[in-house]
């Protein structure tokens, strides 16, 4: 399924489909992008595995979904809850915003999105 359907079918149930991480990193250093990673707002895990039964869940703490080779996550935010890189708290939700979602990640470059695919 093209990026551009997956986007739609987000789209017309109350999501955005955001373009983030290293792929964003790769295109402005000129890099060949073979990794695309994928952040929705505004849906449920429910609501997301609904709409693309036959997407692979991977991840342990939250989930990750798989379509083609493409990784979508959903938006969430981090609270640390112990000690090292691994212990935090993960909350998901609609109401989540894409600014609070790159807000949590570790590498300033990879809070960069490229392009709401909803314009």
């Amino acid at each position: 399924m093209e990026i551009e359907k997956i986007a739609e079918i987000i789209k017309q149930n109350g999501g955005t489909l955001y373009l983030v991480g290293g792929a964003i990193r790769d295109e402005i250093i000129g890099r060949p992008i073979y990794d695309r990673d994928y952040c929705v707002t505004g849906m449920t895990k429910e609501t997301f595995i609904s709409l693309f039964p036959k997407a692979k869940i991977l991840g342990k703490s939250f989930e990750v979904f798989e379509i083609e080779h493409n990784q979508f996550a959903l938006a969430r935010r981090e609270q640390k809850s112990g000690i090292g890189h691994k212990e935090f708290e993960i909350e998901t939700g609609v109401e989540i915003t894409i600014q609070e979602d790159l807000a949590r990640r570790d590498i300033t470059i990879n809070a960069i999105r490229e392009k709401c695919f909803n314009r």
